[in-house]
């Protein structure tokens, strides 16, 4: 059984070396490991290039420089499915446990084949100061709630079967934010399950940092807009193509709107909505349906 990780980094050399570091030490090593660099510049390119070249089995790639989801592609598109059976991705502030290949090897095997085909593990992501990321489900309106029937992974804590990305992409509509769980939406509608194995560890140093948390507009950081944003985007796409329903539509768009109006106005960003609107990106969605795109 092969498991290969896809690592996305950006201008963060030192992380790189550790998550490496921490990968290549596993009891059991990872098949492949590849690196899409998004970093901004050639310099730092050139240094992450050098980390890599210090480890076995371990390809470095330029990213293409618009945003997660299409880093993550990039990624795992350079492994084919003949190299490896399932994936992990990790960003590169995120340092696996030493038996995080073998527990989820060990999980798989207990699996029948039509089994290990269709189910995607999801493990627990803790940051510095020891709060856990589980495995979660989305509410109507679009928030993470605890559930014991999960329908979002903590992602830097999953593996997925390499198979399901020649049926699915990342959404590159996406710039950032609940990505991982609208991708989860459409292993679900095609068939997979999500199983929560305690056993699977990581660290994510960089938890609730990012260059994204600086006062962008009134009150708001860039940071809270894109997670606004995604999540209006997967609530219309959750119920205008995963799971069409236009009851369920017509109610999340006029409850959205209704309580972001209100929770712009308290935090004096009122000029912030047609900028969420527009990062949404809703337009695309309708734009695919009358042009047949997928």
């Amino acid at each position: 059984m092969l498991i290969s990780v896809c690592v996305t980094t950006r201008n963060r050399t030192q992380n790189l070396e550790k998550c490496l570091y921490t990968l290549w030490r596993s009891d059991i090593k990872p098949a492949l490991v590849v690196v899409s660099d998004d970093s901004s510049s050639s310099e730092i390119q050139n240094q992450n290039r050098e980390v890599v070249k210090k480890y076995p089995n371990t390809t470095y790639i330029v990213g293409p420089m618009i945003g997660v989801c299409a880093n993550r592609n990039n990624a795992v598109n350079s492994i084919s499915p003949s190299e490896t059976d399932f994936i992990a991705f990790v960003d590169d502030d995120v340092y696996v446990n030493l038996d995080f290949i073998s527990c989820a090897t060990q999980k798989y095997e207990q699996m029948n084949e039509q089994e290990r085909s269709k189910t995607i593990l999801s493990g627990v992501s803790r940051d510095n100061t020891g709060k856990e990321t589980v495995p979660t489900r989305l509410s109507f309106r679009g928030y993470f709630r605890p559930s014991k029937k999960p329908e979002a992974v903590a992602i830097h804590a999953a593996l997925f079967p390499r198979s399901f990305f020649e049926l699915e992409q990342w959404d590159e509509d996406i710039y950032f934010g609940y990505e991982d769980a609208e991708l989860c939406l459409r292993a679900m509608k095609n068939g997979f399950t999500i199983l929560h194995c305690s056993d699977l560890k990581v660290l994510h140093s960089g938890a609730g940092e990012s260059s994204l948390n600086i006062p962008h507009i009134g009150n708001l950081t860039e940071y809270e807009i894109n997670i606004e944003a995604a999540r209006l985007y997967v609530g219309f796409k959750r119920y205008k193509d995963l799971f069409p329903n236009f009851l369920k539509l017509s109610c999340f768009a006029t409850i959205y709107f209704v309580h972001m109006f209100f929770y712009l106005l308290r935090k004096r960003s009122l000029k912030a909505l047609p900028i969420i609107v527009g990062i949404a990106k809703i337009r695309s969605l309708y734009t695919r349906s009358s042009t047949g795109i997928p």
